[in-house]
């Protein structure tokens, strides 16, 4: 979509993507050759992608050899209904990478429908702990969430990624307390080429993605990535560990 009105009113197109645009995002992501990939609001085997999971196929294409995956709604209390209705049965967060993963689990929040929180350690040759997130739409339920996202950073020894689709709508402010709570950073402003926003992805007025990190991750460059394939444009760092 590039922000035209009527674009808006191709609703089938939400359940019949493009031909070959998991080909043409392999296409890109080979370019720049991420050892690790972080993937929100993935789908990992609907009808609208002929039963195909996009984290395994990304993981083969792209030659890294280990994945997490997951339903982005939790197994218990109404949102367990969600695991019935196609598509968003099939719609999950994930983590790939290159680097051995040597533990991983998952947190469920206490409150919003997008609850789910991916923790996977990685050994790159140090552990690295990396969490992938999607926080809620509503501003309050948001800041509940993160109060819990503090609780479980500060909880981790390791250094830490904190990756994901933060529906800041209210903008930076919002992940004020979470960097004054935690040792996480934010580096955006490294990016010296492009505006520090993310969505909508034609004319991004708005910051709602982040990657913040622990001060043992030495953050070398921050890039927005301007790839067309959805709504919000990715976020790449280039880093190094601390001794």
């Amino acid at each position: 979509m590039e922000g035209i009105w009527y674009q808006y009113l191709y609703v089938w197109r939400i359940f019949f993507p493009p031909k070959k645009v998991n080909e043409e995002i392999i296409d890109e992501l080979k370019k720049i050759k991420p050892d690790i990939l972080t993937l929100i609001e993935v789908d990992t085997g609907s009808f609208r992608n002929k039963g195909k999971d996009e984290v395994r196929f990304v993981e083969k294409s792209l030659h890294l050899k280990n994945f997490v995956e997951k339903i982005k709604y939790p197994l218990h209390g109404w949102l367990k209904l969600f695991h019935h209705v196609p598509v968003l049965n099939k719609q999950a967060n994930a983590i790939i990478s290159r680097y051995p993963i040597i533990n991983h689990k998952y947190h469920v929040l206490h409150e919003g429908t997008k609850r789910v929180i991916i923790e996977v350690t990685v050994k790159c040759p140090q552990k690295v702990t990396l969490l992938a997130a999607h926080l809620a739409l509503g501003k309050e339920t948001r800041a509940q969430q993160i109060k819990e996202l503090i609780k479980i950073v500060n909880s981790i020894k390791n250094p830490v990624i904190l990756m994901g689709d933060f529906n800041t709508f209210n903008g930076d402010e919002e992940i004020q307390e979470l960097l004054k709570r935690t040792h996480l950073s934010d580096k955006i402003k490294l990016d010296k080429e492009s505006v520090p926003f993310t969505e909508p992805a034609w004319h991004p007025t708005r910051r709602l993605d982040y990657i913040l990190t622990s001060h043992q991750i030495n953050v070398k460059k921050y890039s927005v990535l301007h790839f067309a394939f959805s709504d919000h444009l990715p976020l790449m760092i280039d880093f190094t560990l601390r001794n």
